[in-house]
């Protein structure tokens, strides 16, 4: 099949010869793998590649990037299993911030990459990673900057962005963090050395919404095994070839994008016409945002046929499955890049009919498209199912054949040429930006009222190693005998270079900025905050990274350290660094990702976005500042090695709340730049949706930081007695702790001092801490704490801890994996509660019990809201006959029908009752 994209055989310069020719150091970097995910496309896709690597003599690491790589039991079963196949696995879990904020929960994996990436001592020769959520943008912009993988090939995967993906879906983006998504997988395609995509059909929407494809852009199937040609395999597909159609079977995640909705309207059509199969069968897995299983009951209450769903079985069962002869697989999806499931079905020889959309129909030979493809509507794949239903079914065949494909991938990664030729070329542009004279720099750095931290920043100024240095300070107002003491030591300390100091009036840090440029010879700026402190080499790294990208501006990462002391005292250091993201057009608009106050920028540039915003009160004058730079399109590319020490402060309530309303003003700053010129209804839809992501609000959320859910019970019914608290451990939090204090232990405080502590051995284990007897609850606030930092991990109210209450509710026996109920307290029923759900007695879940339910809706002032529900997930192996028990998380008190066992697909209530519709008999 023709596309307007070359296919990666045209890639191939070396003369053909063994694959193994050239065996090579790859890394395969993903966030999704067989074991801790049953399946999925990025996994299996990736799966595949690294089992067949290592057969083609390569050396095969696989790089997990996930929270789950904490979990070192499971990540151990997982390294023993690729072991086997001749593949190392090396788990990577990205870091914990101390602010979480969308700039870091999107930024977190890609970091966590770079740095492993870095810390090898051999470099890889090729690293294999995929665009989706971004994973491997950092070690791109490192690539893209100078700084890093000189000698190692970044192959791009093109997998389902999430703008893509959510449009196939038809939803909207809902959370802050997605924005940076959209951005991360944009720059990373465009960044790649070489991208390879599965179908033509994505590359086309790359190249329609805005993506710059690199040249070295190509199609090609995913490395896939070629069929076993034994002669077991062999019977077992003349099997499937011509048998008559017994069950039709939905192939493919139950969610919109993989066409449930339009399935189950086929069938409810031809149920409707009496063309109805006998058997009609789901096989997938649910998804959060949609209740497919509710959705099939609604639709399959009157159907008069046998319906069955499995979202249990991993890829391997699934398509054993299949396998069977009768068996029709149904993949209607609406969208598609290269369908793993067709895929799978073209491998083993599976009858199946899919949806013509997207890059499907490139994966079929097309003498089949007649017959297995059907337009996405639901007319049409039911007529189709009908008509197959009248004759023997036959399996399709591949576009390309399997074998024929991976002779084309193992000679791909044989070959040496075009590989170095890219390590040729970043050497070729590392020569010329160092052979060029060095511009001259200015550092612009602004003062007011910091003596000390001013006398540090200016020292690290001068201890500068660049040779075309310039400086100037421009004390903003300060008043006090030792700032002034300060700025005159350091115009004495400037004078022997020429550099400059500069004294106005307090105009706030805009005013400054642009004072300091206005004073500069420089043809570059690097603004600098007069409290924080530059490496030695800050100026020469980002000078660099600067002439290799070509950028116009260049944001610096940096160190936090607090107070007001040398930062080179490592006991003030805190956490990750702060590192930027750069000129992601939407988020900036929620919040500044571009740079911080340490910035390289060519004077060109700033002038010509007119430098810093200068407005009364306004001390956050970054924002606009970088917004203006991207509606002007000009590059900004922020360096990820940190180059200096950002000073932070500890916060006062009143400066709390000042630092909101500056949050604020800086997101109306970063806005107005990019709504300039537009009518005024553009402007103000534009401002409510940018106040509306920034706010982001979340209603009622269950008392946690750092992924920590608190439970409480008490031991007597009385104001003094015996507290217990239950804590569900979250991989995060976890590993934070034992990353910054070799320890996880969560600390029971009673009006802020410490009662009671507990260790935490592992992730996702329930921690019980017990305060002693004699314990008064009267006037009392119980908050959990992070014993290591003193964070608050929740505070807990002492009423609703140790008063007797009379809580009532109910859980509800249903198929599919799922536990539904409700609960309130009668004595007050307008408040949400939350409820706990064990597994063999582990904590496993706390639930908040928030939904409508029409059957209570009417009782006092409830307003019916007080229903729960929760999946098991499917990566959480529950086995016949465990008991599950639902208990209110406050009081500890079980609710009726609780306990519940599981048997099959169904939770039976554990005196073998099965309450009938979610029932709420008993409610007063």
């Amino acid at each position: 099949m023709t596309t307007p994209f070359p296919t990666l055989d045209a890639d191939l310069v070396d003369p053909p010869g063994e694959p193994a020719a050239a065996p090579k150091r790859i890394c395969i970097a993903t966030a999704d793998v067989p074991g801790p995910a049953r399946n999925g496309g990025i996994g299996t896709a990736y799966h595949h590649a690294a089992r067949l690597l290592a057969e083609w003599g390569h050396e095969v690491v696989i790089a997990y990037v996930n929270r789950k790589a904490v979990d070192t039991a499971l990540m151990a079963e997982i390294r023993a299993r690729y072991a086997g196949l001749g593949v190392a696995f090396e788990p990577v879990a990205p870091r914990r911030h101390t602010v979480t904020t969308p700039l870091t929960k999107v930024s977190a994996p890609t970091w966590a990459l770079l740095d492993w990436l870095r810390a090898h001592d051999r470099p890889f020769d090729l690293v294999h990673v995929s665009e989706c959520r971004g994973l491997g943008y950092g070690p791109l912009l490192a690539k893209s900057l100078g700084l890093a993988f000189g000698s190692t090939h970044f192959v791009v995967k093109g997998s389902s962005p999430t703008l893509w993906l959510m449009e196939g879906n038809a939803q909207l983006l809902p959370e802050a963090r997605d924005l940076g998504w959209v951005f991360m997988e944009r720059r990373s395609i465009e960044l790649a050395d070489t991208v390879v995509c599965g179908s033509a059909h994505l590359l086309e929407w790359m190249r329609d919404a805005g993506y710059a494809l690199p040249a070295r852009a190509f199609v090609w199937p995913n490395v896939f095994p070629a069929p076993d040609t034994g002669p077991a395999t062999a019977a077992a597909r003349a099997a499937l070839d011509g048998a008559p159609l017994d069950e039709v079977v939905f192939f493919g995640r139950l969610e919109p994008r993989k066409g449930t909705v339009l399935f189950v309207d086929a069938i409810d059509r031809l149920v409707r016409q009496g063309r109805a199969p006998a058997r009609v069968t789901f096989l997938g897995m649910p998804v959060a945002f949609f209740d497919a299983l509710q959705c099939i009951r609604d639709a399959a209450r009157d159907w008069p046929i046998e319906v069955g769903v499995h979202t249990e079985l991993g890829t391997e069962e699934a398509v054993a499955y299949l396998s069977r002869p009768g068996r029709l697989a149904v993949i209607p999806s609406l969208l598609e890049n290269s369908s793993i499931a067709v895929t799978e079905c073209l491998h083993a020889g599976i009858p199946f009919v899919a949806a013509a959309t997207g890059g499907t129909p490139e994966l079929i030979d097309p003498a089949d498209h007649g017959r297995v493809l059907v337009p996405a509507d639901h007319v049409a794949l039911g007529d189709r199912i009908a008509e197959l239903a009248a004759g023997p079914l036959r399996p399709a065949r591949p576009c390309r054949e399997f074998a024929a494909t991976l002779d084309v991938w193992a000679r791909w990664h044989a070959q040496t040429a075009p590989f170095a030729a890219s390590s040729d070329r970043f050497a070729a542009r590392e020569r010329a930006a160092a052979a060029a004279k060095p511009p001259v720099v200015t550092v612009c750095l602004v003062h007011h009222e910091r003596p000390g931290p001013a006398r540090m920043a200016a020292h690290s100024v001068l201890a500068q190693d660049y040779p075309a240095l310039d400086a100037v300070l421009v004390d903003a107002g300060s008043a006090s005998a030792a700032a002034r003491a300060a700025v005159d030591a350091i115009e004495a300390d400037f004078a022997p270079r020429s550099w400059r100091v500069v004294r106005q009036e307090n105009r706030y840090a805009g005013a400054a900025r642009n004072a300091a440029a206005a004073a500069a010879h420089g043809e570059w700026l690097l603004f600098l905050d007069g409290d924080d402190v530059l490496f030695p080499d800050a100026v020469s790294r980002l000078v660099r990274a600067a002439r290799f990208a070509e950028a116009d501006c260049v944001p610096a990462a940096g160190v936090q350290f607090a107070g007001d002391g040398d930062p080179r005292d490592a006991t003030a250091l805190r956490g990750p660094p702060v590192r930027y993201l750069g000129a992601a057009p939407a988020l900036s608009r929620l919040e500044n990702v571009a740079g911080g106050a340490c910035a390289l920028v060519r004077r060109d540039a700033f002038e010509a976005v007119g430098g810093f915003t200068v407005r009364g009160g306004v001390t956050v004058e970054a924002p606009a500042f970088f917004s203006r730079l991207i509606r002007e399109d000009r590059r900004i590319e922020p360096s990820p090695d940190p180059v200096c020490y950002y000073r932070t402060q500890p916060a006062s309530a009143a400066e709390m709340l000042r630092d909101r309303y500056r949050d604020d003003v800086a997101r109306a700053q970063a806005l107005a730049p990019h709504v300039e010129g537009l009518p005024a209804e553009e402007r103000a839809f534009a401002s409510y949706v940018a106040g509306a992501g920034a706010a982001n609000p979340v209603e009622d959320r269950p008392p946690r930081v750092g992924s920590v859910m608190a439970l409480a019970r008490r031991a007597t019914a009385f104001g003094i007695g015996r507290l217990e608290v239950s804590v569900l451990v979250d991989p995060d939090w976890f590993d934070w702790a034992w990353r910054q204090y070799g320890r996880a232990v969560v600390e029971l405080r009673r009006n802020g001092r410490p009662v009671a502590q507990a260790p935490a051995p592992d992730p996702e284990t329930e921690v019980r801490i017990a305060a002693g007897s004699g314990l008064s609850a009267a006037g009392a606030t119980f908050s959990l704490h992070d014993a290591g930092d003193g964070d608050v991990l929740a505070t807990l109210t002492a009423p609703s801890l140790l008063r007797a209450r009379r809580v009532i509710g109910g859980v509800e026996s249903r198929k599919w994996r799922k536990l539904r109920g409700w609960v309130l307290d009668p004595a007050e029923p307008e408040r949400r509660r939350w409820v706990a759900v064990r597994v063999e007695g582990r904590l496993r879940a706390v639930v908040r019990a928030g939904e409508p339910r029409g059957d209570i809706a009417r009782w006092r002032r409830t307003g019916g809201a007080h229903g729960f529900r929760w999946w098991i997930p499917s990566t959480l192996a529950v086995p016949d006959g465990a008991r599950i028990d639902v208990t209110d998380a406050g009081t500890g008190r079980a609710l009726r029908g609780s306990p519940v066992r599981v048997e099959g697909e169904r939770l039976i209530a554990d005196d073998g009752s099965a309450p009938a519709n979610g029932s709420a008999a008993g409610v007063p």
